[in-house]
């Protein structure tokens, strides 16, 4: 059962927050989609909506969000003006569907981006944006199944460029249980606390980073 990091009360707050931050940055200032996004999740402002922050989730408008992040990120100042439309956006939704799906599945940005674009979740709007929420929950777990392909300790060791013998020896880990974590990702949630940091620690990431859910 996923422990969820916010009350759901601040859910509509959240939604409507991330819903004009992503209609102000492609709409309003004309950025990519995508290009904008990585911004939100490189500045650590996507962990501060996981986290629940109230700062983020109901303190700031849209638009304030996104020129703190631009700042941040490029040293620029916006000033275009904070301009909503009364009929919601693909991008409102954009941003208004994300931040539900992250909520609702406790997966952060950063791996739903992994698995799906800025540019595919525009696409699914006239087919999911009059439909409840959860028929978007629903194809979006479809995709990730779909094309979570290597479990997440494997991407860590890849990306360290450490295999399993070398990944054992650092940690004493006996080098077949490597081998079951790396290749079934039900496996890591049976792993001792212990057993997690010392891999965590060599692979330099966090122990959630190696989590499956």
């Amino acid at each position: 059962m996923e422990i969820r990091a916010y009350y759901e009360g601040y859910l509509d707050d959240a939604m409507d927050t991330m819903g004009n931050m992503m209609d102000y940055a492609l709409n309003t200032c004309g950025m990519n989609g995508e290009d904008f996004f990585y911004m939100f999740l490189a500045s650590g402002t996507a962990r501060q909506f996981e986290l629940g922050n109230p700062r983020y989730l109901a303190g700031m408008t849209g638009a304030e969000i996104v020129r703190e992040i631009v700042l941040r990120e490029k040293g620029t100042e916006l000033n275009e003006p904070e301009e909503y439309e009364l009929d919601k956006s693909p991008e409102y939704w954009c941003g208004w569907i994300l931040a539900y799906y992250q909520w609702r599945t406790c997966r952060s940005f950063q791996r739903i981006r992994q698995i799906v674009s800025i540019e595919e979740i525009l696409w699914m709007y006239p087919t999911h944006h009059e439909a409840d929420e959860e028929h978007f929950v629903d194809t979006m777990n479809r995709l990730y199944q779909r094309r979570h392909t290597k479990t997440y300790l494997r991407q860590r060791m890849e990306a360290a460029w450490i295999s399993r013998e070398e990944l054992s020896a650092q940690t004493g880990i006996p080098c077949e249980t490597i081998r079951e974590l790396e290749e079934d990702d039900s496996k890591i949630a049976l792993i001792d606390a212990r057993s997690l940091f010392q891999i965590s620690k060599v692979l330099g990431c966090t122990m959630e980073d190696l989590m499956e859910y």
